[in-house]
């Protein structure tokens, strides 16, 4: 993007970027140009954490990972659905998913799911949630049809430019983390607040995380390999 606007500009930019070290304090500041600082930003990340397909010397039948009740798209906002369990279910948090599982694997989230919405941050999202997820749970077929029809909807465009919203392509931006499905056998929700909610995007659920191990057992066998994946802390020590 950095790239796109100096070259409709005519001139460079001055960018400054940010690792964070939780939801909200910086870790590291950089400044300067628009690629320096964006590769310095990378190097400092891949310092910290190695590459996801080095993690596993096999690919595994289940991978078990906790989702926290927040998101990058809701620091002065409440999650939502499609947040908890696809931005940050199966987006941020399921990047072990296509590196360690193997195709047909089943992803086990604790997540407390919940029937929730923030209609002031996120307009778009219910709509998307109750109209466009039961037709369809393809990303790029979501993307294809839907998205012209939000981005330019003018109650939705009132609410981004005069309000306090998201823009209403957003809520379409995020079903994209849908696309792992196409490596994922199942998903099964543990412990959430409202079952109704996982079910809604077709994913089954568990009365804990024991109950969802279980399940995977019963469908890949009591042999089978099991992962569970530690996300980086929120808060660093």
């Amino acid at each position: 993007m950095g790239q796109h606007l100096e070259g409709r500009l005519g001139k460079r930019i001055f960018k400054i970027d940010t690792l964070l070290a939780d939801p909200h304090h910086a870790a590291r500041i950089f400044a300067g140009a628009v690629d320096e600082t964006q590769r310095a930003a990378l190097e400092e990340q891949a310092a910290l954490y190695p590459p996801r397909r080095e993690a596993s010397q096999e690919r595994v039948d289940v991978l078990v990972y906790g989702v926290p009740d927040s998101s990058p798209y809701a620091i002065f906002a409440s999650v939502n659905p499609i947040l908890t369990l696809v931005s940050s279910g199966l987006g941020y948090l399921g990047g072990m998913i296509e590196a360690v599982g193997k195709p047909g694997c089943t992803v086990i989230m604790a997540a407390p799911a919940r029937d929730a919405w923030d209609r002031v941050a996120h307009p778009s999202y219910p709509e998307v949630w109750e109209r466009i997820l039961p037709e369809t749970r393809d990303p790029y077929e979501i993307t294809a049809r839907f998205a012209e029809d939000l981005a330019t909807r003018p109650e939705y465009i009132e609410a981004y430019r005069r309000g306090h919203a998201f823009h209403p392509i957003h809520g379409i931006l995020a079903t994209h983390p849908l696309k792992r499905l196409r490596h994922v056998g199942r998903v099964i929700v543990a412990a959430p607040l409202e079952p109704h909610v996982p079910r809604h995007l077709g994913f089954e659920v568990a009365s804990s995380v024991e109950d969802a191990v279980a399940q995977a057992r019963a469908r890949h066998g009591r042999d089978c390999a099991i992962a569970y994946v530690e996300q980086p802390p929120l808060v660093r020590p």
